[in-house]
C-alpha cells in the first residue's frame, strides 16, 4: 500500500511517498509548464513503486483543483487533508515549511489515517454545481451593474432612477433599458415624443396600454430639472448608454445560464423529490440539489452532519456552569445562504413551516433565529427524503394532519392597510374607475385589488 502527500501550488505539484512502515519510497515534482498531462506522468511516476499502485492513496488538501478531480475521474483514490488540521500538525512537529517538506507531512497523515475521503456526486451532479455556480456569478454581476447605472443616473438625472417601479423590474426591466439606450439623458428625454417613447416600448415586448405608458413618461421627462453642461451631459450619457448594454448583456447572461440551469436541475434524479416543496422553485432548488449533492447518505453520516454543513446547527461551548451557544460560521456559504432564502420562502407558501416559524416567534426567537430553525428542519427533511427516495409532504414535515380542524393554514397578510381599502372602495365608487387605474394609484398589483378590495379570488 502506498501513502501519497500532494503539495500543490500554481505552477508545480510536489509528491512524497511513504510505504505502510513509514519508509520515504521516492518524492518528485511535476512542473505545470512541462508536463501536458500530470496525471499520466503521475501515474507513471508510482508504477515502478510498487505491484499495486493504482490502489495508492493520495492525499491532496484541496480536493476542487483540477489535478484532483481529474485523478479521482481516472481512477485513482483521492482523500481530503484540512488544511487547518495540517498547519497545527506541521507547528507541533516543529517542521519548517517547504513544498517538499509539506508532501512528506501530507503523506506521514494519510498513513496515519487524519483525512476525511472525498465522496464525489454523478457527473450530472458536478454539472449541475457549476451550472449553479456560474449563475450565481451572473446574477451578482447583473446586480453590481444595476446598481453602477443606479449611481451614474443619480449623478445627472435622479428622476429616471425613479421612473420605472421595482416591483416591474426597475431599471433592468427591458423597457427601462430601452428608453435609457435612446435617450441616457435629462435634455435627450425631453425630446422624446410620446409616438416615440410608444415604439421604444412597443421594441422591449410591452404591449398593454403603451400609449399610457408613454404618457407617463413624456409628463415625467418633461419636468423641470436640475440640468449640467451640455458637454458634460453629453459626455455623461455616453458612460450611461455603455452601463445600460452591460446591463442588457448581464441579464441576458442571467437569464440563458437559468435556462441552461433549469435544464440540468430536471434531468437529476432526485427532481421528483424536491420539486413538490412550496415555496422552493427551480432557481432555489438547482441551487439545493447542487450544494448537497446525489449522494447525501454517502457524503454525511447523518442529517446532523448535513446539518452542521449547511450551518444550522449551533455550536455549544461548556466550561463548567456556563454554557453558551453559539453560531456555526464553519460552514458552506452558499449552502447557508440559499438555505436562509429558501427557509424564508417556505414560510410564505407552507402552513406547517408558516405555523412553525411563528410558533419560534412566539417563543422569543429572533427573525433571523426563526429562519434558521426552520432551515434545519428543511435540511433535515431533504436528507431523509432523498436517503429513502420519499417525496416531500408537508403534513409529515411538520408533524400535523390536513384533515383535522386545527390543522395550521397558510395565513397571508394583506399588502393594503384598512384605510387604503376604504380608500381604493372609494375610487372604485366613481364613475368611470377602473381596477387598473385604482392599482396604479396605490401602487399595488390588480390582483391585490380583486382579492382584498373586491373579494373575489386570485385568478387563474
Amino acid at each position: 500500500m502506498l501513502f501519497v502527500g500532494c503539495d500543490w501550488s500554481d505552477k508545480w505539484l510536489d509528491f512524497a511517498v511513504l510505504n505502510d512502515a513509514g519508509t520515504v519510497l521516492a518524492e518528485r515534482r511535476i512542473t505545470y509548464a512541462d508536463i501536458h498531462d500530470p496525471v499520466a506522468e503521475y501515474q507513471a511516476f508510482l508504477a515502478p513503486l510498487e505491484r499495486r499502485w493504482r490502489s495508492a492513496v493520495t492525499g491532496i488538501e484541496d480536493t476542487g483543483i483540477l489535478f484532483a478531480r481529474a485523478l479521482a475521474t481516472a481512477g485513482m483514490t483521492v482523500v481530503h487533508v484540512d488544511p487547518t488540521r495540517a498547519a497545527r500538525h506541521r507547528s507541533a512537529l516543529g517542521v519548517a515549511k517547504s513544498d517538499r517538506a509539506d508532501a512528506r507531512m501530507l503523506a506521514a497523515m494519510v498513513r496515519a489515517g487524519i483525512y476525511r475521503p472525498v465522496v464525489e456526486g454523478s457527473p450530472d451532479a458536478q454539472a449541475l454545481r457549476a451550472l449553479t455556480h456560474a449563475h450565481r456569478a451572473a446574477v451578482a454581476a447583473r446586480v453590481e451593474a444595476a446598481h453602477s447605472l443606479r449611481a451614474a443616473l443619480t449623478r445627472i438625472w435622479p428622476a429616471a432612477t425613479a421612473a420605472w417601479p421595482s416591483r416591474l423590474g426597475g431599471l433592468r426591466s427591458p423597457q427601462a433599458m430601452a428608453v435609457l439606450a435612446a435617450a441616457p439623458g435629462p435634455r435627450a428625454a425631453s425630446a422624446l415624443t410620446r409616438t416615440r417613447l410608444a415604439e421604444l416600448l412597443r421594441q422591449a415586448g410591452r404591449i398593454r396600454t403603451v400609449d399610457d405608458e408613454a404618457e407617463r413618461l413624456h409628463l415625467l421627462f418633461c419636468r423641470p430639472v436640475m440640468l449640467l453642461d451640455p458637454h458634460v451631459e453629453e459626455a455623461e450619457s455616453v458612460r450611461i448608454r455603455d452601463l445600460v448594454a452591460v446591463l442588457d448583456r448581464a441579464v441576458s447572461r442571467a437569464a440563458a445560464l437559468e435556462g441552461d440551469m433549469h435544464t440540468h436541475y430536471t434531468r437529476q434524479r432526485h427532481y421528483p423529490l424536491l420539486a413538490p416543496i412550496p415555496g422552493i422553485g427551480p432557481v432555489l432548488g438547482a441551487y439545493l440539489l447542487a450544494e448537497i449533492g446525489d449522494r447525501p447518505e454517502e457524503r454525511f453520516d447523518s442529517g446532523r452532519s448535513l446539518a452542521a454543513y449547511a450551518g444550522v446547527a449551533p455550536i455549544t461551548w461548556a466550561s463548567g456552569s456556563t454554557t453558551r451557544v453559539a453560531f456555526r460560521r464553519a460552514s458552506s456559504v452558499h449552502l447557508r445562504s440559499t438555505l436562509h432564502t429558501a427557509a424564508f420562502s417556505l414560510a410564505m407558501q407552507s402552513p406547517g413551516a408558516q405555523h412553525y416559524y411563528r410558533r419560534r416567534r412566539a417563543a422569543g426567537d429572533a427573525h433571523a433565529t426563526a429562519l434558521r430553525k426552520l432551515g434545519r428542519r428543511l435540511i433535515l427533511c431533504l436528507y431523509r427524503c432523498m436517503s429513502i427516495g420519499l417525496p416531500y409532504d408537508d403534513a409529515i414535515a411538520f408533524g400535523y394532519d390536513p384533515g383535522q380542524a386545527d390543522a395550521p393554514t397558510l395565513q397571508r397578510r394583506s399588502p393594503l392597510a384598512p384605510d387604503e381599502i376604504g380608500h381604493a372602495r372609494q375610487l372604485l365608487a366613481e364613475p368611470g374607475a377602473t381596477v387598473t387605474a385604482v392599482a396604479k394609484v396605490l401602487d399595488v398589483s390588480t390582483q391585490t385589488i380583486y382579492r382584498h378590495v373586491l373579494g373575489r379570488p386570485r385568478a387563474a
